[in-house]
């Protein structure tokens, strides 16, 4: 999975929650702060990703609904990743 897809399906899952366009400025922006541009992130670089989504949340969404989110998220990629 590509950073591009993975990118995509996470603003799917936080879309309904703060708006696609703030989901997709945050998920765009972490991926540069963590070198993400382009590839194909490890599993490792997902989960650092999720974490600094998962973050942010807390302040829009609270911890329970922000933890419920990141797990949504990741259910997503594992989807995606499991289709390949």
């Amino acid at each position: 999975m590509t950073t591009s897809e993975a990118s995509e399906a996470i603003i799917r899952v936080m879309s309904p929650y703060i708006g696609e366009t703030m989901a997709r400025s945050a998920t765009e922006a972490h991926c540069q702060k963590l070198g993400l541009a382009g590839g194909t992130p490890t599993p490792e670089q997902l989960e650092a990703l999720l974490g600094k989504l998962g973050s942010g949340l807390n302040i829009f969404l609270g911890r329970e609904k922000a933890a419920a989110v990141v797990a949504q998220a990741r259910q997503a990629l594992a989807a995606q990743e499991g289709s390949r």
